[in-house]
């Protein structure tokens, strides 16, 4: 059971994004033939690294370009699949004496 997370309305959101996913192609461009080659070592641990830090940054922006967020919300509208409602909070207990 996931629970929804409430997301507010970022103004030009899809802008930055593209901006980011630009910006990273060209740093990726940019560094690719600099980093060290791909050899057992740190060298090789750095290299590898790095770019699965890159993969994730520009996967998660074209994910966000794209639009699944939204299209999962609408399919899970289509269901009617609702976040159940908050339960209210719950009263202290008060412990009691026994003596």
């Amino acid at each position: 059971m996931g629970v929804r997370r409430k997301m507010k309305d970022v103004p030009h959101a899809r802008n930055r994004a593209l901006v980011y996913s630009c910006a990273l192609v060209g740093l990726t461009a940019y560094a690719l033939p600099r980093l060290p080659e791909l050899k057992p070592g740190l060298g090789g641990t750095f290299t590898v690294l790095w770019i699965l830090v890159t993969a994730l940054a520009l996967s998660a922006n074209i994910y966000f370009l794209v639009g699944a967020d939204k299209e999962r919300s609408r399919m899970l509208e289509e269901l009617e699949i609702l976040p159940q409602p908050e339960e209210p909070p719950r009263q202290m207990l008060r412990r009691r004496s026994l003596g």
